[in-house]
């Protein structure tokens, strides 16, 4: 069985490096980047979207789950880290390194507590999994999505530095462990037309 590891797809947000709220919709692009990704992955034996319940995440899941009319869960533990007072402002504007370990958001989720809430949310997937016929999709976010891979499953550094946390990059892991990646933050079913590299190289827009 295989879990597929999908970031939203493109926001204004993203494309301009502002910090979002959750009700950030798709750009037209990001639409676009969705239909694709659904296309692509039609014919998987996806049994249940697993979805961060922010706008975003939703409208991406949106055109797969028309056509899968598999089980769609909206789970709250996959959200992006809460950045507190800092969401809606922009990048530029921002005098600390917000991405820094040590720094604390004003109203917002320190990196410890963002780091604790993913393992939480990547155990009920594995926990889920165990008992589910079918592959699993979790759609989520930038930092949870490096999270996971980096913090959680320890993909190496020669990995990581290959790959870009895009906007409806996938990643392919499986359930059991210790798990195995089949694709690591993989954009192939986009066309080079709707691609972006709007995104921060290093994080993925939050």
């Amino acid at each position: 069985m295989w879990i597929y590891l999908i970031r939203h797809a493109e926001t204004d947000g993203n494309k301009h490096r502002i910090v979002q709220t959750p009700n950030t919709p798709l750009s037209s692009n990001g639409s676009v980047q969705a239909e694709h990704l659904a296309s692509a992955y039609s014919g998987k034996d996806i049994s249940l979207i697993i979805c961060s319940d922010y706008a975003r995440t939703q409208a991406t899941a949106a055109p797969l789950h028309k056509i899968l009319k598999c089980k769609l869960e909206l789970n709250p533990m996959l959200r992006e880290r809460n950045f507190g007072d800092l969401r809606g402002q922009s990048y530029d504007d921002i005098a600390d390194d917000f991405f820094a370990p040590a720094y604390r958001p004003p109203g917002g989720e320190t990196h410890g507590a963002f780091v604790s809430r993913v393992r939480n949310a990547w155990q009920y997937v594995i926990n889920t999994g165990a008992t589910q016929e079918g592959d699993i999709m979790i759609m989520t976010h930038g930092l949870v999505v490096r999270c996971i891979l980096q913090d959680i499953l320890k993909i190496t550094q020669e990995q990581l530095a290959q790959s870009e946390v895009k906007n409806t990059c996938v990643s392919k892991i499986s359930c059991q462990y210790p798990h195995q990646t089949a694709l690591v933050c993989d954009v192939s079913h986009l066309p080079v037309n709707v691609k972006t590299d709007a995104e921060d190289k290093t994080q993925g827009a939050v």
